[in-house]
């Protein structure tokens, strides 16, 4: 057995020795760069949407959060409501010399 492969290198030695052969190497690292780049762009451009969904998750909630905030405030702002306050607080509708009429 051994006489047989006396001439021959194994397979991973055989492939280094191609791999970085002077006339292989430029096309080698080529490849690799792209490869790495590719990948990490890909990486970068995951990333990046799972930023642009949490926005938009975050953008969603503070519509809901201003409509609700637009409902309470016309709650209360209604007439009933405005009264119940006046009430309370022992308010009274201003007479015609407190009103100022702005042009």
């Amino acid at each position: 057995m051994a006489l047989r492969n006396k001439g021959r290198l194994p397979f991973n030695n055989r492939l280094i020795q191609f791999l970085f052969n002077p006339k292989a190497l430029p096309f080698t690292l080529t490849f690799t760069t792209l490869a790495v780049l590719f990948v990490g762009f890909r990486m970068k451009g995951i990333e990046q949407a799972y930023q642009v969904n949490n926005i938009e998750s975050d953008i969603r909630k503070a519509v809901i959060r201003n409509k609700e905030l637009k409902a309470e405030r016309a709650r209360d702002m209604s007439v009933p409501r405005l009264r119940e306050f006046a009430v309370k607080y022992d308010l009274k509708e201003p007479g015609p010399e407190q009103i100022i009429l702005i042009p």
